[in-house]
């Protein structure tokens, strides 16, 4: 596998998981450019669009690029598809390396404390979320739950009275009524839910899983199967 030769790589990192579609161009951790985009309307139309618009205000163009990041889920079946299938052709047709990153991965990566470990949970719907643990061990994380798709009602029995940091849709805790105060535990951290600016920090953290050459793949997390496939296993 080939490295990029940059002391401080130029990464294009998005997210197409969810409404909260996000662009990001990064040299090094440093955040150069970022586009949000929260609407319904499907991000295949849009994003190219938005990755060229952001090369241009910089001044880059697409060789200048050294790495590309991709946000793999969990979140839309459609979404998680059109941001993986357009990210590996970028890298293919650039020869340049290409990681896939969770979106839990990275939102725990930018909400790492010394004495603690980190919940992160995302909007599943159907009164469902995504959830996952993380621990900070010397400023690695390392994920210690898997992802999974739980409901409210048992998540809320999961951290309970826990020494927990939990972060992502926290507003989902707050509604439910999950805690009381916030100097209590579990601890409630709020954060910035468009995903590509931690996407790409993620994933100049973990050289070992960058991939190159004419057939790269990527596994993306759905967590749960798609609609379609659901209503053909009933109807089977």
């Amino acid at each position: 596998m080939t490295m990029p030769v940059a002391d401080k790589p130029k990464v294009l990192a998005f997210d197409t998981s969810s409404r909260r579609g996000s662009v990001a161009l990064l040299e090094g951790d440093a955040l150069h450019a970022e586009l949000k985009l929260n609407h319904l309307q499907n991000h295949s139309a849009k994003l190219i669009r938005s990755i060229d618009f952001l090369l241009e205000g910089l001044g880059w163009t697409l060789p200048d690029l050294n790495l590309v990041a991709v946000g793999t889920g969990p979140g839309s079946f459609t979404g998680i598809r059109i941001g993986i299938a357009t990210g590996l052709g970028l890298a293919q047709a650039l020869s340049v390396p290409f990681v896939g990153i969770s979106g839990m991965e990275a939102l725990a990566f930018k909400t790492t404390f010394p004495d603690g470990c980190v919940g992160v949970l995302l909007n599943a719907r159907r009164s469902q979320v995504y959830y996952a643990e993380y621990r900070n061990l010397g400023g690695r994380i390392r994920e210690i739950k898997k992802p999974s798709l739980m409901f409210l009602s048992e998540l809320q029995k999961e951290i309970r009275n826990r020494r927990i940091y939990i972060t992502g849709e926290t507003s989902l805790c707050v509604k439910k009524s999950f805690m009381g105060s916030k100097a209590g535990w579990p601890r409630l951290v709020e954060t910035d839910l468009f995903l590509a600016a931690g996407i790409g920090r993620r994933a100049l953290s973990v050289k070992r899983r960058w991939k190159s050459g004419n057939f790269i793949q990527c596994e993306p997390l759905y967590i749960r199967p798609p609609d379609a496939l659901t209503k053909k296993n009933r109807a089977g």
